[in-house]
């Protein structure tokens, strides 16, 4: 009774101390260092009673928001030494009140939730903040682009065939499109070498030597297969033992392929350099029904706007128990992949959804411009 009575209390009272941290923060009137080292003390110690309230015995791993580093609550770390690593289990919890209160107060950066977690439904996972600045800028470049293709400048210059007068209007459009100096020739090769968003080496080990070393991965959805062919190399890089099974199953509809096949054919460096020669032909559904498809980690990387996303996760959690690991390469809400019954059905709001564990959130290549927001989630289904 004692200790609920001190939890309201210090909710309450880390309420009101961050309000008003804040609003000081806000009118540079008192002084900051003081205002964020008090918002500290107050996290952990709002954090340590979260965890009284779920029975725990002690609260370890609060991260400073000041200072970036590992603090800590208790005093079994000095007997037990540093707290374990969190295992990808059950054991997740999701966000606690006081740190989705932190972070919405933008008190708390996106790269300091805490991972693996359970996704509730107001999680912020796909709604993060370079995301939504992205999302503004795209659509400022989108009125500016409608705005330069129905100007009359435009239309002079088309009736003219002044080539001197098309040449900046053709820039302006270039640099809206791919972003401030990119080429359309850049675009390309980079479609060549990676495909519409790149891996780094560190996906390739985590997605290789952690997630999917003994199960391997179906990726659906593949295109020219750039990411499975890398994939695939790195796997046989890392292979001791000669397997006559295929690490990576990689699956395509062939209908809006980034790169024509007629013109990048196989005699092509490019085919030869990056592409997955084994690329096989069928539907998102087909593709995860099949018997071979079983068990592996399922691969989407950067999936069309529309259903195709959705469709794909549910078939493949529903064919077997043993496929419970998702890996989902794109943008979030609002952005240009999938739709949103996708990020509703891992937020837990769609009705059919069942309970997810985000394992790992991962930084991609993203195309020249810097116009793409693309991050790679992995989540893994509770038990």
């Amino acid at each position: 009774m004692m200790i609920h009575r001190h939890q309201k209390f210090f909710r309450y009272l880390s309420t009101s101390i961050i309000y008003r941290s804040k609003q000081r923060l806000l009118d540079n009137s008192q002084n900051n260092h003081f205002i964020i080292l008090s918002l500290t003390a107050v996290i952990s110690t709002s954090a340590a009673l979260e965890h009284l309230e779920d029975g725990a015995p002690c609260f370890s791993n609060v991260v400073g928001p000041y200072t970036g580093h590992i603090t800590s609550c208790c005093a079994c770390e000095k007997e037990k030494g540093p707290a374990e690593k969190p295992s990808k289990g059950d054991d997740s919890r999701p966000l606690s009140r006081t740190t989705h209160l932190l972070y919405s107060l933008k008190l708390f950066p996106y790269s300091y939730l805490p991972i693996p977690r359970l996704i509730g439904s107001n999680d912020p996972l796909f709604s993060y903040p370079e995301l939504k600045t992205g999302i503004r800028r795209r659509q400022e470049d989108e009125v500016r682009l409608k705005q330069i293709l129905s100007s009359e400048r435009l239309m002079k210059a088309r009736q003219s065939q002044d080539q001197a007068q098309m040449q900046p209007i053709f820039h302006e459009v270039n640099e809206l499109v791919y972003g401030n100096g990119v080429t359309p020739q850049m675009r390309e090769e980079f479609l060549a070498q990676y495909g519409c968003v790149g891996y780094t080496s560190q996906t390739l080990k985590y997605l290789v030597e952690d997630l999917a070393k003994d199960r391997g991965i179906l990726e659906v959805g593949c295109g020219n297969g750039q990411w499975a062919r890398a994939l695939d190399d790195y796997h046989k890089l890392q292979q001791k033992d000669v397997k006559t099974w295929d690490f990576v199953l990689a699956y395509d509809n062939m209908r809006e392929l980034p790169l024509s096949p007629q013109i990048y054919h196989e005699k092509t460096l490019p085919a030869n350099k990056y592409f997955y020669k084994k690329v096989q032909k069928a539907s998102h559904v087909d593709a995860v029904k099949g018997f071979a498809s079983r068990g592996r980690i399922l691969l989407l990387v950067y999936p069309s706007p529309g259903k195709m996303a959705i469709e794909t996760v549910k078939t493949y959690v529903a064919q077997s128990d043993q496929n419970d690991t998702v890996v989902y390469v794109g943008e979030g809400i609002g952005g240009a992949n999938a739709d949103d019954s996708l990020f509703d059905y891992f937020l837990g709001k769609s009705d059919d959804a069942v309970q997810w564990i985000l394992l790992k959130v991962m930084d991609v290549q993203r195309s020249p411009g810097n116009k793409g927001y693309e991050k790679m989630f992995v989540f893994q289904r509770k038990r």
